[in-house]
């Protein structure tokens, strides 16, 4: 690395001194080839005092210890600690624990904190800074490929920074291979150079490992996550767990993500899995993933076993799994997530088995696919018709077409109540194991009104259900039912109570709560309607305080889309305060896209990004969404997401200056008042009482539920749903350079003044124009003045 074109990290020597003087010894633990020493070597230049520096591949410990004791006022560089040196167990504890008053230590290693120095770490007297540290970001490797005399767009340092990392090494390595071959294309130029950055991972790296820890790596290199129990399953080894942690312990090749559980850094699994096949058979890699199929088998995790057995082609397996899941997690939500193994069967297979009906039936329904779910009801129905009474497989399919009645979400809840009388009377039916099993009657959300089916028609006659039905209908529901009344007729009064008085509904969710067994779509909603009810009555930082807790006590067990949609939960509470943050960096980069597979487990969610696209004014992107939205809100009867919908589109027309915002706010308000819900509008506060006072409302006692509840939500959160501001977001060295460009100076004085290069200056200003969205400096110095930035 010492001969390759360097940069001086003026940044990161800043950092690491200022660190330095305040906690006096500082570990530097980075991945190999990371740059860790060129760094020291800078930092020993740039240090106004004596300076030792230890080496431990050529150095001798005991003459730098000799001579550290001698001159009590220098700094102590120990290069690669965790390099076979001749420093003695406990030598280096002890020489870091009596440092004089006037020295200071930099320790640099390729992996974890030796154990021998956990309590000085514990203590506070070593700080440390992790591999995240070593990274070069975007402004360095513009330096760094400067030096090279490369010089690149900013849409070529974005598209470097996701794939290498702003690993040093990757880096200098991409760059040889641009000087080699050209730029043409510097997608194949990333690739050639993970290829040789895996291949030199493989002979440098790996194979200095010990025989049993190598061997256990490969054999965990087809999985991007495994747990100590996984691992002692797929390798047969009762040691797994103790040789895992001596990888992590003595590199960054293996990282703890959670409890016990562990992933590989994504480049160095793929080297570790491409030197596996060139080892072994395929065979042999097979069994790997059988033993892992059948680990996650015996968790009864499904989805994860069911992806190992169509990697193995093992259709049986797949059938017979799908088969077992219908009656092990009936409706958690997440039957969507196995559409992969429902692709693997052909449609004969799936017409033999009731389950399979079922379940494809489900799939294509969560899909949005209405017809072709009622297609498989009818050869679910065909199915029964055939099949004599006798026939245990008669049973099966009988019980799951009275699943199927309740849980269509295509359907609507016309007839429900009906059904679920039929099963509380039907002792087969709830005897069986399926309805032993419980329902998902939530979907995966904060409310049981807008859950898996929406019952705002029942709203207006919310009381009278619950006294007559109340028993039957819980019966109905099997073991999922215990407490669900009580829950529901809580958020009726949060619903459609005119006041705003939510006693009733507080006291009728904590009945519900004590009752509810260990359904946990059951348990969540009532959680959500509680945090409402805080966030209605002005209790924000309650009701967020309520969701953080539900969100951390959620496991892997739970359904994968109950905690998407409390975490969307979560951020619509924080648009209250008019908090975007969260939300907006969940947008970026963990948000579901309408314009590929719609699902409607998913619908929060579209929810949530609506709202973001029209705080962020990002106009868009509004109508298609919306559009996506309508199609499946109308067609599936949810008449209550429909009010959010249209109250949403009429604050994008307004704020556009469009007049069709009046028709949508006369749909919303109609269609609320047909079933009595006023929260729904209120909730919107800030974002629609300037339209409902221009609408001129008539003056029922409905209309004024409506607007004293909304006024008074304004006035709790007035920055809600506020237009998000149009000014660029620049990093720090942007805003630099920004600052400089607007106070009049050129290039070369921005240069001087930033001891940077100016071709650099002029890289940043290109990034400055993109966000001004301006092409010319004199349209930016516009654009700021514009902004106020120019006064």
């Amino acid at each position: 690395m010492a001969q390759l074109p360097i940069i001086r990290r003026t940044e990161k020597l800043r950092e690491l001194i200022a660190l330095i003087r305040d906690r006096r010894i500082v570990f530097v633990s980075a991945f190999f080839y990371s740059g860790k020493t060129i760094l020291l070597e800078q930092l020993c230049g740039a240090w106004d005092g004596k300076v030792l520096f230890y080496r431990s591949d050529r150095d001798d410990w005991a003459g730098f210890v000799a001579q550290a004791t001698m001159e009590q006022n220098a700094l102590l560089v120990i290069d690669s600690i965790d390099h076979p040196t001749s420093i003695m167990s406990g030598e280096l504890a002890s020489l870091l624990a009596g440092l004089p008053e006037g020295q200071c230590a930099v320790l640099a290693g390729r992996a974890q904190l030796p154990a021998e120095l956990h309590t000085l770490c514990v203590s506070g007297v070593i700080a440390t800074l992790g591999r995240e540290f070593m990274m070069f970001d975007a402004e360095e490797i513009v330096q760094l490929f400067l030096e090279y005399g490369i010089e690149l767009l900013p849409s070529d340092v974005r598209l470097i920074l996701d794939n290498l990392w702003g690993w040093a090494f990757g880096l200098h390595i991409l760059a040889r291979q641009i000087l080699k071959n050209g730029r043409a294309s510097l997608h194949s130029l990333i690739d050639a150079t993970r290829s040789d950055i895996k291949r030199i991972l493989v002979s440098d790296v790996v194979l200095a490992f010990p025989e049993q820890e190598r061997q256990l790596m490969y054999n965990l290199s087809p999985f991007e996550r495994f747990s100590e129990d996984m691992a002692r399953m797929v390798t047969g080894r009762n040691d797994a767990p103790r040789l895992m942690e001596n990888i992590a312990r003595k590199s960054y090749m293996l990282l703890q993500s959670g409890e016990k559980a562990y992933t590989f850094v994504p480049i160095v699994r793929q080297a570790l899995f491409d030197e596996m096949r060139n080892l072994y058979t395929q065979d042999y890699i097979n069994g790997q993933y059988k033993r892992a199929a059948l680990y996650f088998e015996l968790q009864n995790q499904a989805p994860r076993a069911i992806d190992y057995y169509i990697r193995l082609g093992d259709i049986e397996k797949i059938r017979e799994l799908l088969i077992r899941d219908t009656y092990n997690r009936p409706a958690d939500g997440d039957y969507v997530d196995l559409r992969a193994g429902y692709a693997m069967l052909d449609e004969h297979t799936i017409r033999a088995y009731p389950e399979l009906m079922k379940g494809k039936c489900e799939i294509e329904c969560l899909q949005g696919h209405a017809e072709e779910s009622e297609r498989w009801y009818g050869e679910l129905v065909k199915f029964i018709q055939e099949t004599p009474a006798r026939d245990a497989r008669h049973q099966a399919a009988e019980e799951a077409r009275a699943y199927l009645d309740l849980c269509l979400s295509h359907r609507g809840s016309r007839n429900t109540l009906k059904r679920l009388l039929t099963v509380s009377t039907n002792p087969g039916l709830r005897r069986s194991k399926l309805w032993h099993s419980g329902f998902n009657v939530s979907g995966n959300s904060v409310s049981l009104m807008n859950g898996g089916l929406d019952f705002s028609r029942w709203a207006p006659h919310g009381w009278t259900l619950y006294r007559l039905f109340k028993a039957p209908i819980e019966l109905g529901l099997g073991r999922g039912g215990s407490g669900v009344a009580d829950i529901a007729i809580a958020e009726r009064e949060l619903e459609c109570n005119p006041v705003g008085d939510y006693t009733v509904a507080l006291a009728k969710i904590r009945e519900g709560l004590q009752r509810v067994t260990d359904n946990p779509d059951i348990h969540y909603a009532a959680i959500g309607i509680q945090s409402r009810i805080q966030a209605a009555q002005g209790n924000l930082s309650e009701a967020l305080r309520m969701v953080d807790h539900a969100i951390s006590s959620l496991s892997d067990r739970h359904p994968r889309r109950l905690a998407q949609n409390l975490r969307a939960f979560r951020y619509s509470l924080s648009l209250l305060a008019g908090d975007i943050c969260e939300a907006r960096s969940w947008l970026e980069t963990e948000a579901p896209d309408e314009t590929g597979d719609f699902i409607i487990m998913d619908r929060y969610q579209y929810m949530l990004k609506l709202r973001l696209y029209i705080i962020l004014a990002r106009r868009a992107r509004v109508p298609f969404i919306a559009a996506m939205l309508r199609q499946y809100l109308e067609s599936y009867d949810r008449p209550y997401m429909l009010v959010q919908l249209n109250l949403l589109e009429a604050v994008y027309h307004y704020r556009a200056g469009s007049e069709a915002w009046r028709e949508r706010m006369q749909e919303a308000l109609g269609l609320a008042k047909r079933y009595g819900l006023v929260r729904v509008i209120a909730d919107e506060g800030m974002a629609v009482i300037d339209m409902l006072n221009e609408l001129s409302l008539p003056d029922g006692p409905w209309e004024a539920a409506v607007l004293s509840l909304c006024r008074r939500q304004a006035a709790n959160y007035p920055n809600y749903m506020k237009q998000a501001t149009n000014k660029p977001v620049f990093t720090d060295r942007e805003y630099q350079v920004y600052s400089l460009m607007i106070a009049g100076y050129r290039n070369a004085k921005i240069a001087s003044i930033l001891n940077i290069k100016e071709r650099t200056v002029k890289y940043f200003c290109g990034l400055i124009y993109q966000k001004l969205g301006v092409t010319t400096r004199a349209e930016a110095l516009r654009r700021a003045a514009e902004l106020g930035d120019i006064r």
